[in-house]
């Protein structure tokens, strides 16, 4: 994979997501104390880069954080080599951080003891090209709901809508979307826009958010890897998509 500085902060972003890791928490964990993720991750010139050093202890940090060994070549937008008789190695894993669950892994959360009420909204495809789908706010089916949102009456249901933000989630794949609470730098939000003149759609993407300002917001994709600025009067709503550590917690 030849070098793009982007595509490796995309890389580093999407293993942010699928490990339940924040910036702080890893240069905390890889020992990084002068902001040197931070800095290259919000490089607004795309200029800076990282060292091979400060990839092998963002490693080692991620390792701590996920208990499996992470290789820079992960960090970096690579998938894990083969093995020496070319089988996939016990740790193969994708950017998002998913790996076969150890023999002594406590069992997944049967769907039979989550009740099964959150609603699931309908989307239709973008009609004008400006957005990925609409939502159309028809309530199509209700789906699981898990241990850490019990009780929560703020969170709906969507299905990823295109492969732009693979491998962090597959198209059709299902996303939780909290109402309530306001994202934040670094979270994956679904961004809906104020309809276009002579227009009532409000057309609807799913991002990762990636910057703040006064009049805009930088949004970000990882596929193609590519980061954007939206005019903030455009949008209509930002919700935060919450994480499958989140959606898990106190599960048993």
């Amino acid at each position: 994979m030849a070098f793009d500085a982007n595509q490796r902060r995309q890389a580093l972003r999407a293993f942010m997501a699928g490990a339940g890791l924040n910036v702080a928490q890893w240069e905390t964990l890889a020992g990084l104390g002068d902001g040197t993720l931070r800095k290259f991750l919000d490089d607004p010139t795309g200029a800076k880069t990282l060292t091979d050093k400060t990839y092998s202890k963002l490693a080692a940090g991620a390792a701590r954080k996920t208990g499996r060994p992470v290789g820079v070549a992960e960090l970096q937008g690579e998938f894990p080599a083969a093995t020496a008789d070319g089988t996939a190695s016990a740790f193969a894993t994708d950017l998002a951080g998913n790996v076969v669950p150890a023999f002594d892994a406590p069992a997944r959360p049967m769907l039979g003891h989550m009740a099964s009420d959150v609603p699931l909204y309908g989307t239709a495809m973008g009609g004008d090209g400006n957005g990925e789908f609409e939502m159309n706010g028809t309530v199509i089916d209700h789906v699981a709901r898990p241990p850490g949102i019990h009780g929560r009456g703020d969170v709906f249901a969507l299905n990823v809508v295109g492969d732009s933000m693979w491998p962090w989630r597959k198209p059709n794949s299902l996303i939780y979307v909290e109402r309530d609470r306001a994202p934040s730098v670094n979270d994956h939000v679904v961004v809906e826009f104020r309809p276009i003149a002579g227009s009532n759609v409000r057309q609807t993407v799913v991002k990762l958010l990636v910057g703040i300002s006064g009049n805009r917001l930088k949004l970000a994709q990882y596929r193609p890897a590519k980061e954007f600025d939206v005019d903030r009067k455009t949008v209509f709503r930002v919700y935060r998509v919450l994480e499958w550590d989140e959606l898990m917690k106190g599960g048993r």
